[in-house]
């Protein structure tokens, strides 16, 4: 059963698993990019970043909301509502037939069954303690932001526990949340999960469960599945009878095979 769940994580959940897939979402990055740089004047920078760039991001098969996150920064001082209106007409004209809708703050854009997320922004230049990135609030100004913040942090903790470990539960508990109805912040949960503290000796059916308990909070009909998961993997790990198990982990991963 751990063998399927490892298989699961790094083939089923995993977005660009194939050259070809890549090699697809990298031409429509470069094209996206390249319309916004030509039809939207004052762009200083565009600046990839959330969970494709940490490669936690899944098929939209497996979680509807997966969209690759595109920061858009403008080299002035104008209005977040301005910029953000600037993209709107941008993309509006050269994919009349393809943004999705506007989800503050950032505008959607569906290309080649790939959802983008653009989210205007602004630079200041800090000197000494680095550069400062803005967003848009809810009141038409600015919010700081840190872009790419959890990147290095998942890297170190992922090559200190070993064979890929964190990213692969990180796959399994967003599968989870998607098939629970989002419960949990995407981002949230995967910064939860990067703090979390993990033991060397433990398979990834293991992690997965203790992971998922921790970041689970109130909703005990998680709970309740992980107790009787738990409650059967003594009796059924080690023999024949793998259906079981197998039958407790879909009410968490229904697109377990």
């Amino acid at each position: 059963m751990n063998y399927k769940l490892q298989q699961f994580a790094n083939t089923d959940l995993v977005l660009a698993r194939s050259a070809s897939e890549r090699d697809r979402i990298n031409k429509s990055l470069t094209q996206l990019e390249s319309v916004l740089r030509y039809r939207v004047t004052g762009i200083k920078e565009i600046i990839r970043f959330g969970s494709y760039t940490r490669n936690t991001i899944l098929p939209r098969k497996y979680d509807v909301r997966s969209d690759v996150d595109l920061l858009i920064v403008f080299d002035g001082n104008l209005t977040s509502e301005t910029y953000r209106r600037q993209l709107i007409n941008a993309i509006s004209s050269a994919y009349p037939n393809s943004i999705s809708k506007k989800d503050y703050p950032a505008i959607k854009l569906e290309l080649n069954h790939i959802m983008f997320d653009l989210v205007p922004a602004r630079k200041e230049i800090s000197g000494w303690y680095g550069d400062k990135y803005f967003i848009p609030n809810r009141n038409n100004g600015w919010q700081q932001t840190i872009p790419n913040d959890l990147n290095n942090e998942l890297s170190q903790k992922n090559q200190s526990v070993g064979d890929n470990v964190i990213r692969q539960v990180i796959r399994l508990c967003k599968h989870w949340n998607a098939s629970a109805g989002y419960p949990l912040s995407s981002y949230l949960m995967e910064k939860d999960i990067v703090g979390l503290w993990y033991f060397g000796h433990e398979n990834l059916q293991d992690r997965f469960l203790k992971t998922l308990s921790s970041i689970a909070g109130n909703r005990y009909d998680v709970r309740n599945a992980i107790d009787n998961i738990r409650k059967n993997q003594e009796d059924f790990w080690g023999n024949s009878n793998k259906a079981e198990q197998l039958r407790w982990l879909q009410k968490l991963l229904p697109e377990l095979k």
